[in-house]
């Protein structure tokens, strides 16, 4: 199953059975929205850590049959950036977190794209695991195949989200959602991190201040969110010995404090300290209360949402400002 969505040229949409196309001008995107169900409960669990050898396989084997396909007829390469694909990445979470194959629009809003000239957005999901399969969607369909092979496109961000195979509330059998973003930059300016190649997370970042390094899981799962632009710098060294072998390390950005734990079995996650759902779970006893979490906040519907390892999952309202637990 596949979906597309481009700026800034402005078409109606075309549902098949398949695939549904649609275009939306820069101008119109604050009021225009694809029909969509309504979002399902969050599936943050569903959701399956995979190690980051395996993610960059696969986002390597994309690009290339990407690449592929765009050199059959006629198009020049595209390059992977992985700014770009810290951005998608959040969206390819969001859908499987809440169950609902949709379009966003960080990917048209996001000052970490830089000045794009031109930008489209594909989406697709398979019930295995063969991302080729995925490629081979769009190429199926008029308005996916228009956007892979445009020759315009330079940059491409790739965001894979793997999850178990049976949806919690809902019980589709996705097993892997892929959302690419393809970027025109004609008057320059494209991520400086552009290349040729998916390239593996450093073993370790040198900070420009405050002499932590940054480097494994956690560094990667950083990297991941953005880095010190959206985190800011580290504060702390990594720390470990946590319950159950876990291990933390915390960054600031303009005041705001965030620490990414690690726990064996449960991958990285972010707990944003200054946030409301940050604030609950400490006051639950971080850790030893409600878990590590197993999620990052994941935005569901009107609300935010955060899972943790003992099955609790916080949530908050930003129209209300209230804060609340359920399991």
């Amino acid at each position: 199953m596949a979906k597309h969505r481009c700026a800034p040229a402005r078409r109606p949409g075309r549902l098949t059975a398949l695939a549904l196309s649609t275009g939306l001008g820069l101008a119109g995107l604050a009021t225009a929205s694809l029909a969509a169900a309504p979002p399902a409960r969050a599936a943050a669990r569903d959701i399956v850590e995979v190690g980051p050898a395996q993610r960059q396989a696969d986002a390597q084997v994309m690009l290339e049959e990407i690449n592929r396909y765009r050199a059959a007829h006629g198009a020049p390469p595209v390059r992977y950036s992985a700014t770009l694909s810290r951005i998608v990445q959040q969206e390819s979470d969001r859908q499987v977190a809440a169950e609902q194959f949709s379009h966003g629009t960080a990917f048209l809003t996001d000052p970490r794209t830089g000045p794009y000239t031109k930008a489209n957005e594909v989406i697709a999901l398979e019930h295995h695991r063969d991302v080729r399969a995925l490629v081979t969607w769009w190429t199926t369909s008029a308005a996916h195949d228009k956007a892979i092979k445009d020759p315009r496109h330079q940059v491409i961000g790739i965001g894979l989200t793997y999850a178990d195979g049976r949806l919690e509330s809902t019980g589709k059998p996705w097993q892997v959602l892929a959302t690419v973003n393809l970027y025109e930059y004609a008057r320059g300016g494209a991520p400086a991190d552009a290349a040729d190649r998916v390239g593996a997370a450093p073993a370790a970042l040198a900070p420009t201040s405050g002499g932590h390094a940054v480097g494994g899981a956690i560094g990667e799962h950083w990297a991941r969110l953005g880095g010190r632009t959206a985190l800011g710098e580290p504060i702390t060294p990594e720390r470990c010995g946590l319950a159950g072998g876990g291990c933390y390390q915390e960054f600031a950005l303009a005041g705001r404090i965030t620490t990414v734990y690690w726990a064996p079995g449960l991958g990285s996650h972010a707990v944003a300290n200054h946030g409301a759902i940050g604030q609950a779970w400490i006051a639950a006893g971080r850790e030893h209360g409600y878990g590590y979490p197993v999620t990052d906040e994941v935005r569901v519907g009107a609300e935010v949402q955060q899972r943790f390892a003992s099955g609790h999952v916080l949530h908050w309202s930003p129209a209300t400002g209230a804060t609340w637990a359920t399991r």
